[in-house]
């Protein structure tokens, strides 16, 4: 592979990122709303939910000639994060409502 392609290769991963970037920016919003909707800091996470994501995304991955060694773990860590993200809004709203 000479430089130039190497470079118009590297350039195109870099607009590929920013599309990821955009879109987990997007996730992570939604994560936001659907914690002020949510109980608990327990609630943040749900099991159910995560297997039944974790599924869909192997099969998507499997479509779309992604490797699931990726794609799981990847997914893991974002379910993860956003479990996080949401108990710490969830705790942090139930200390500024006055009727908890």
């Amino acid at each position: 592979m000479n430089t130039t392609e190497l470079e118009a290769r590297r350039a195109r991963i870099d607009r590929i990122d920013s599309a990821l970037v955009r879109l987990v920016a997007a996730r992570q919003r939604q994560v936001a709303v659907i914690a002020t909707l949510k109980t608990g800091p327990d609630s943040a996470r749900d099991p159910v939910r995560i297997a039944a994501i974790l599924t869909r995304v192997q099969s998507a991955a499997r479509r779309c000639g992604l490797d699931e060694a990726i794609a799981i773990p990847v997914w893991r860590e974002l379910l993860e994060r956003s479990a996080e993200s949401q108990k710490t809004l969830i705790a942090c709203a139930e200390k500024t409502d006055p009727s908890t």
